[in-house]
This record gives structure tokens, C-alpha cells and sequence, in this order.
């Protein structure tokens, strides 16, 4: 496969939702007037960052890469509450009990297999800096975290960033300086002294500010012009360097927000009827729960009664939107829908995730899109990992040398952008998604499909799309 670029850098703007592409940001407004916006980028489910980064890492889906949420409870490896895939040392405990953390080629496979080189520069979690390239280490990459040495696979890559740009940044949110901060580093670092084959930069907000300080604030406007200012330098720098005809740049999302406009305590209700949930479970639990717009349940004893009580006691609580099996269980559980319709069954899946009841109405930011969850920031803050289409509804803008300039409408997901980094670079990867047109246009067509359902606040779609041999989730509506 021969390449069409030497060099590559991902721009990433944690939780950001196209329809927030505003004077607020022009620098972005600019790249994507001169580049190839994908106006049906989704996400996956959960849209929730680890899983999201996961896909993007992989080209795969939750059911091969094996990170299936945020959290998700193992008791082979934790007891007593979910593993969280944000900590560090936790995804070290999966490493040291089950070998693989991920269970998926990726694109750090890649490109270690060609003798070529990635820097990730994160100033989100730990655990998401770790999944980027989750074995940076052993391909001789580097992953900085703005965490500090401890939170890296790579901690002399943390003193060369203190080394060029000083002491690591503080964490107020906004998340103003960790932006910057992450911004100087990729610069200095993967870019100048580096020259990084593949640089990704992974930018806190403006997801941060928009969980905490609620969508349409002026702190979350704060929050996103602080990502545009940062995003403007490294556009700038690239586009003044030796590499500039060689490089291809991708600024992206990973999944979008909606407000929440109602907290429901989901465990106290099933405890209630006598199905004992809790998320942090002990000899007492019959659930093992996690918490969210989305959240997953395992059931603990060996009762067959359990989960089909569970199932219909879900479908028939209005706050609940829909839930979806086990594939192997949705016989003895009606209503439920089946995990592969959105791309799980992995060995780590649960048996049943719910999803929290969400529509497009107005939040009071005048922004559509509002719901209900279990926990997690502080009412009417943003939340993702639901099926919502704005939580659903991704950023994706490539700007290739020579390359395609306009709007494309076929769907894609985060799982075709390693793929597409790697057509790009004439690299080998195993995956699931496909190398995206950017070069120059195809004629897929595609088609909608919707699957019927039933949750406690009504009926609903699930509707993906089918293109190119693939199916793509878009997004569950109400019927």
C-alpha cells in the first residue's frame, strides 16, 4: 500500500458537538471551510470517552477491543465495585489478571510494525491517555498525561514536557491552562523535536466544562475558545513547517452532550422491588450496577428468575428509555433488545445496559437535547453515553494534502479513523471499520435501517445505517 501522506496529527475536542462549531471558535470554522467535514459521524455506545477512544485507537467496537464502558464491573479483577477505566493503576490490575487490556489490534500496532513512531499528548484522564496507544511503551512511543509521571506508560516523556515547558498544569475548570499547556507540548515535543510519524492531541474541553458548568455557560464559551486558540497554534505550526504538504490533520470529537434535567436513584428502585443493586456490591447484592446516562447490570446469583424480573421491572419504569441484552439471553427476557444491534458482546459485556430516557427538547440554554440518568455530575450539567443523536452526533473534519474539500454525507464512525490514518500511511491494520473517502469520492449509497422497540417512556427507533458492507448505529427516537 503506498502512502499519501508521511505524517499525521489528530486533534481531539473532548465532548464536542458539531452543532457548537460557532463564532466561539473560528480558527475550527476556518480549517473546516478548506477541509472534508462528514456531516454523519457518529459515535459508539456507550458514548462514553474510553470506550469512544478505544474504537478510535482500534478501528474496532466495543465487542472486539473489550473496553465495553467507562466502568464496568469485573470481579476477577476488582471486588466490591466496577473497574474504572479512567485510573491508571486499575487498568494495570486488568493487565497483571487477564493479560490483555485490549483485546483488538491498533493503530500503535501499526505503525510499530513499519517502524514508524506516535506521541499522544492528553490532557484527559489517566486511563484515557493509556488507551490512545495502550502499549506505547513496548513499541518505543511515548504518551504524555497531564497527571504526572505516575500516570503514564512513558514518565521520562512526562519530565521531557516539565523539562520544555515547565511544571504541569493546574486542573481548574475550565480547563484553560491543561488545554494550553497540552497544546505547548505538542508542539515542542511530537512536532518539533520528535517529528512524530502519527501526533495526537487529546484537549479536555470543552467535555470538562460542559459536564460542571452546564453546556450553553459562558464558562463552557470560556472553555471552547480556549480549544480553538490551542487547535489555531497547531494548525499554524504545522502549516509553517517543513512537513506542511506531507501532513494530514484531523480534528475530531469523541461523542457529544445533552443536558440533564432529572436524576433518578435507579438502585434504590430496583432495591425497592427486591432486586438489590448497588455499585459497589457485597454478599447482599443480587446486581452488580453502574451508574449514568447509560448504565450496565450483572446479575450475582445463580437465580433464573432474576433477570427477567429485572428486564420487565426497566421497561416499565418511565425514566427508563430502553434496554439491551446479552444476545444469548434476550429469549428468556421480552422487550430487551439485543447488545449486538449496537455492536457488544464482548466476553466483558453485562447482561443487561439501560439506557436513560432522553429526547431533543430544549435545555434551558435554549440547545436541544435533554435527559434523565443515575448519577454522575451535578444536575442540568452535560452528559453523554446514551444513544441520544446529539450525544451520537461526532465531530470529524480531515484536511489531506491534495486531498477532498466540501461535505460528505455518507455515515462514518469512530471506528473508521484508524483505518483511514492507515490507508493514509500505508500501514497494515486489522480492523472494522473502512478507510474513509478523503482522497477522492466513491459512490456508496446507503441505507437506514430501524429496529423497533419498547421502554418505559414509550416506544422508540433504534436506527443505524448500512453502507459499504457496514452497519453504523445513528442514534435511538422516539417512535
Amino acid at each position: 500500500m503506498s502512502p499519501v501522506v508521511e505524517k499525521a496529527v489528530v486533534v481531539v475536542f473532548d465532548g464536542l458537538r458539531p452543532d457548537l462549531i460557532d463564532e466561539t471558535m473560528p480558527n475550527l470554522q476556518a480549517f473546516a471551510a478548506e477541509s472534508l467535514n462528514f456531516a454523519n459521524a457518529r459515535s459508539v455506545f456507550p458514548s462514553l470517552t474510553r470506550v469512544c477512544t478505544t474504537s478510535l485507537a482500534t478501528g474496532t467496537w466495543p465487542e472486539s477491543h473489550g473496553i465495553v464502558g467507562n466502568a464496568f464491573h469485573l470481579p476477577q479483577v476488582l471486588q466490591g465495585r466496577a473497574v474504572d477505566t479512567s485510573d491508571f493503576e486499575h487498568l494495570a490490575r486488568i493487565r497483571a489478571t487477564l493479560g490483555d487490556i485490549v483485546t483488538a489490534d491498533s493503530l500503535g500496532h501499526a505503525l510499530a510494525r513499519a517502524g514508524k513512531k506516535m506521541a499522544t499528548v492528553h490532557a484527559g484522564s489517566a486511563g484515557s491517555a493509556f488507551l490512545v496507544n495502550h502499549e506505547a511503551a513496548k513499541h518505543g512511543h511515548w504518551t504524555i498525561s497531564v497527571h504526572g509521571e505516575g500516570k503514564t506508560q512513558t514518565p521520562e516523556a512526562v519530565r521531557r514536557a516539565v523539562a520544555a515547558c515547565g511544571p504541569l498544569p493546574e486542573m481548574e475548570i475550565p480547563k484553560i491552562d491543561a488545554t494550553g499547556y497540552a497544546g505547548r507540548v505538542l508542539r515542542e515535543l511530537a512536532l518539533a523535536q520528535d517529528r512524530a510519524d502519527v501526533a495526537w492531541l487529546w484537549l479536555p474541553e470543552p467535555d470538562t466544562s460542559f459536564h460542571f458548568r452546564e453546556i450553553g455557560s459562558e464558562a463552557s464559551r470560556k472553555a471552547r475558545r480556549a480549544a480553538d486558540a490551542v487547535f489555531g497554534e497547531v494548525v499554524d505550526y504545522i502549516r509553517s513547517g517543513p512537513d506542511a504538504e506531507r501532513t494530514a490533520i484531523l480534528a475530531l470529537s469523541d461523542h457529544g452532550q445533552i443536558s440533564t434535567d432529572e436524576e433518578v436513584d435507579l438502585a434504590a428502585a430496583l432495591t425497592r422491588e427486591g432486586l438489590t443493586a448497588s455499585t459497589t456490591p457485597d454478599t447482599d447484592t443480587k446486581l452488580a450496577m453502574v451508574n449514568g446516562a447509560t448504565g450496565e447490570l450483572r446479575a450475582l446469583r445463580e437465580d433464573p428468575a432474576l433477570l427477567p424480573a429485572t428486564t420487565a421491572f426497566l421497561l416499565g419504569h418511565p425514566k427508563v428509555g430502553a434496554v439491551f441484552a446479552r444476545d444469548e439471553l434476550c429469549e428468556r427476557l421480552p422487550g430487551a433488545l439485543p447488545q449486538s444491534l449496537v455492536r457488544h458482546g464482548h466476553a466483558r459485556a453485562p447482561d443487561l445496559f439501560f439506557v436513560m430516557r432522553s429526547d431533543d427538547g430544549l435545555d434551558t440554554w435554549g440547545l436541544p437535547g435533554r435527559r434523565a440518568y443515575t448519577g454522575g455530575v451535578p444536575l442540568g450539567g452535560g452528559m453523554h453515553g446514551g444513544l441520544n443523536r446529539h450525544e451520537m452526533t461526532t465531530t470529524m473534519i480531515w484536511n489531506v494534502p491534495g486531498g477532498r474539500i466540501g461535505t460528505e454525507t455518507a455515515p462514518t464512525s469512530l471506528v473508521d479513523v484508524a483505518p483511514t490514518l492507515s490507508m493514509l500511511l500505508g500501514l497494515t491494520l486489522e480492523a472494522e471499520g473502512r478507510a474513509l473517502p478523503v482522497v477522492a469520492a466513491d459512490s456508496v449509497d446507503f441505507k437506514i435501517l430501524e429496529e423497533p422497540g419498547q421502554g418505559g417512556d414509550g416506544p422508540f427507533v433504534l436506527r443505524r445505517f448500512q453502507t459499504a458492507g457496514r452497519l453504523y448505529i445513528d442514534c435511538l427516537e422516539a417512535a
